[in-house]
C-alpha cells in the first residue's frame, strides 16, 4: 500500500487513513506468527508487506522503520515566542525590535514538526548560524513542553 502512495509532502500524515497500511501489517504478523493451539499453519517470513514486521520474543511485532528514512520532517529553531495584538504589530516600523521571552544564554528548543524534541546553544559554523545539541528531552521534558 506504502508503495502505491505518491506524497509532495509529509506535512499532513496525521490527516491520512492508516488503516490499510495497519490491516497488511496485522496480517503479516498473523502470517508470520508461530503456529496455534488450533494447528494453523504460519505464513512464511517477510510475505505481505516485504518483511516489515516479524514477531520478536514476546509475540508483538517488530517493525523494519527502514521505509520511513526518507520522510522529510520541518526541524526548526526556536529563538523564542511572544504574542502581540494585531494593533501592535500594525505600528511596527523599520527598526523596531520585537522582544521574545527567551533571556540571554538560555538553550534554545528544536522543534521536529513543531514539537520540541531537544535544547541547544547558537554557534557560527563556517559563517552561518548553528545550533550545537545539548540536550535530548525525555518523553516527561517533551509533554511538559507541549502543555506550557
Amino acid at each position: 500500500m506504502a508503495d502505491d502512495l505518491d506524497f509532495d509532502s509529509f506535512e499532513n500524515l496525521d490527516d491520512l487513513d492508516w488503516s490499510e497500511l495497519e490491516k497488511d501489517v496485522k496480517e503479516n504478523v498473523q502470517e508470520t506468527a508461530p503456529p496455534s493451539s488450533t494447528g494453523a499453519q504460519a505464513g512464511a517470513p517477510g510475505g505481505g508487506m516485504g518483511g516489515l514486521a516479524a514477531p520478536s520474543a514476546g509475540g508483538a511485532p517488530n517493525i523494519d522503520i527502514n521505509y520511513l528514512l526518507d520522510v522529510n520532517l520541518q526541524v526548526t529553531v526556536e529563538v523564542g515566542r511572544r504574542q502581540y495584538f494585531i494593533s501592535e504589530i500594525l505600528k511596527w516600523g523599520h527598526g523596531d525590535v520585537v522582544e521574545l521571552e527567551k533571556l540571554v544564554g538560555e538553550p534554545l528548543n528544536l522543534l521536529v514538526n513543531n514539537k520540541p524534541v531537544a535544547k541547544g546553544e547558537v554557534v557560527v559554523i563556517n559563517d552561518k548560524f548553528a545550533l550545537k545539541i545539548t540536550e535530548i528531552l525525555n518523553s516527561e521534558e517533551r509533554i511538559l513542553l507541549l502543555n506550557s
